[in-house]
């Protein structure tokens, strides 16, 4: 009967947009989230070019380096990783990574407008919504589908802090590190307090009023049925193979984005955990119920945004 007529995996297809972007905060699995959907078919994947592109724009104005002068720090820590990184062998050479000071949120605009090259199905774009803060007339005019991946706060201001504290080179106890102010993921000059929720709500009143959001707990807790809705929503056919791939970084090779950034992040374990990561692993540890008293401030900015958004992702059920 034709009602009992089932098709394969490959025989399922979707209208696709052409290009996809996955926004995140900081420290919300995004980055393993990339790895996964690298391992898909026929898929064009970019890593972060508009942070980069965030974080030249910083560099290259001595205004902004006299409000953010950690930047420096992290500056000469980037230069040494990458100087150590060379003289073992550790690069990402023959492969599709730029160096980092080629991106600018114009170059980036252009680079994305360009078709698809031949064989390519889709475009995949991960970057922080931060970046995109008051820059959204440089997203490319083109056939897309904004997607969130979200974490809770309380996770988020757990891990950013010892991540900052490494990269900034904090001298003392980290509990005497303040996540809320001081550094380029945290409200400056005229930024948004919450640039994920404001990109949101900039996508949702000026491009699609259904944004694709997912959280990274549900990932973590249902894997293939999270990942399997984020496919259907966003014209991915999904396969069972798609849960796993291979532990090797070696696909790192065939991201398009910041080379220099991509080869700290792995050297300094920024990324390292993701970069090697072959599955989503099942979740350790319930949601932190505090988190340090210089935290705090942070948590609080992101909490309603989290909020908001949490109510609208695909559910497991």
């Amino acid at each position: 009967m034709a009602g009992n007529t089932t098709k394969s995996e490959a025989d399922i297809s979707y209208p696709s947009p052409k290009t996809i972007f996955l926004w995140c905060r900081p420290r919300s699995l995004s980055t393993a989230f990339t790895k996964c959907v690298a391992s898909m078919d026929n898929v064009e994947v970019w890593h972060e070019p508009y942070l980069a592109s965030y974080f030249n724009e910083i560099f290259n104005s001595e205004e902004n380096m006299k409000i953010l002068p950690c930047m420096t720090t992290w500056q000469n820590q980037v230069a040494r990783t990458v100087m150590r990184a060379m003289e073992n062998g550790h690069t990402y050479d023959n492969g599709n990574l730029s160096p980092v000071d080629q991106f600018t949120f114009e170059w980036v605009e252009e680079e994305l407008r360009k078709p698809l090259p031949k064989g390519v199905e889709f475009r995949f774009v991960k970057d922080t919504a931060l970046a995109m803060d008051g820059e959204y007339d440089k997203l490319p005019n083109i056939h897309t589908k904004h997607t969130f991946i979200l974490r809770h706060p309380r996770r988020i201001a757990w891990s950013i802090r010892r991540l900052l504290t490494h990269a900034l080179e904090h001298q003392g106890h980290p509990d005497d590190y303040d996540v809320s102010s001081g550094h380029p993921l945290a409200p400056w000059g005229d930024r948004s307090t919450d640039p994920m929720l404001a990109l949101w709500n900039h996508v949702r009143e000026n491009i699609d009023p259904n944004p694709v959001v997912i959280d990274a707990d549900d990932l973590q807790t249902n894997p293939e049925k999270i990942l399997k809705k984020y496919c259907e929503a966003v014209g991915i056919p999904f396969k069972n193979s798609y849960l796993k791939w291979d532990e090797s970084d070696e696909i790192v090779r065939s991201y398009h984005g910041p080379m220099e950034q991509i080869m700290w992040g792995r050297e300094e374990q920024c990324y390292d955990k993701a970069f090697l990561s072959s599955c989503f692993l099942p979740l350790q540890s319930e949601v932190p119920e505090t988190v340090p008293e210089k935290c705090k401030i942070y948590v609080e900015r992101i909490m309603k945004g989290y909020e908001l958004m949490y109510e609208t992702r695909i559910k497991p059920e």
